[in-house]
């Protein structure tokens, strides 16, 4: 399976991919034709989608378990691991057992903004019992911005990732994005590929499957994109998804966080705005991959009207902060 044409020019000794040359198997190319489109050939629809799902999964193993190595567990020792956690139980149990699993070393900080399901702080209190995990505790929501920046307050390592809790984490990822800020110190943002993002990052069969992946086919397609491009396979982008924003802790710091007018959406943009104003590279490490379910505390508490509101007042504010 071709799950990205890693056609690469190179900057000093770093490949950095062309954004052209992705490719999908030519299961997922398969267009459903026009004349399936009608609300009453849905099923017939659904049938071709689900035949295109099967495709594409196979080879993708549900048993087969991956196996960490020391030198990716031992790269997580240099991440502080803010995740901010607003109910969504389901994902969010799913994304802490990855951290428990895959990261092993690093310094995790669980913010619980506002949750008001039990299950969700049971959820949070059995981690933190287990992990001896770091805890912000917020009595209502206040929002990504706030609570990754009560996170970040308790950050001690050289790198901080702002982790969504709809994420899954790969073995590998840690590593690769401790390379890249190690090779060139004017990067001060990096971001992984995955599933679920309104910006390059997002990987195609990745996407297709996005829903249909357990963890361990998740885990076993980061090691498939690792195998074809061993080495570091870095772009330069404007703006790093947020749903898992890899920072330098100190350049954080630097830049005061997140603009508080920006509780949400669109925070990551403004502030890898101000990244580039300070002459600062930020970057898409593309044989790294994190898994994004995407959206799911915010569409169980607002809706998706909800969320479409919110990305476009922060368009229009992060615009006209540009041109002021």
């Amino acid at each position: 399976m071709d799950e990205m044409n890693s056609t690469a020019k190179y900057v000093g000794d770093i490949p950095v991919a062309k954004p052209s040359g992705e490719r999908l198997p030519l299961s997922a190319s398969v267009r459903i034709p026009s004349l399936l489109s009608g609300a009453s050939l849905r099923p017939v629809r659904n049938v071709v989608r689900k035949f295109k799902v099967r495709i594409l999964m196979c080879g993708f193993r549900r048993q087969r378990e991956i196996v960490q190595s020391i030198e990716d567990a031992s790269a997580s020792e240099s991440m502080s691991i803010v995740v901010p956690v607003h109910d969504a139980p389901a994902v969010t149990r799913r994304c802490l057992a990855s951290l428990e699993k895959y990261a092993p070393k690093a310094e995790i900080v669980l913010v619980d903004d506002g949750s008001s399901l039990v299950e969700t702080k049971d959820i949070i209190r059995d981690f933190i019992g287990r992990n001896r995990w770091k805890l912000v505790q917020h009595e209502k929501p206040f929002g990504h911005s706030v609570a990754c920046e009560a996170g970040a307050s308790l950050a001690t390592r050289p790198y901080l990732c702002l982790l969504n809790s709809d994420t899954v984490v790969t073995p590998s990822c840690w590593r690769l994005l401790k390379q890249v800020f190690e090779y060139d110190d004017n990067i001060a943002v990096a971001g992984p590929s995955t599933s679920h993002s309104s910006n390059p990052q997002a990987l195609p069969v990745a996407v297709y499957l996005r829903t249909h992946w357990n963890d361990n086919q998740i885990c076993d397609f980061a090691m498939r994109l690792l195998a074809k491009c061993p080495d570091l396979d870095v772009a330069d982008l404007s703006w790093a998804s947020g749903f898992a924003f890899f920072i330098r802790l100190n350049v954080w710091k630097q830049l005061g966080g997140f603009d508080r007018n920006l509780p949400d959406y669109g925070n990551e943009l403004e502030l890898c705005n101000r990244v580039a104003a300070m002459g600062y590279r930020t970057v898409w490490v593309r044989n790294a991959y994190i898994h994004h379910l995407g959206g799911q505390s915010y569409r169980e508490s607002i809706g998706e009207d909800g969320i479409a509101a919110r990305k476009l007042s922060t368009w229009i504010y992060v615009k006209e902060k540009e041109l002021s």
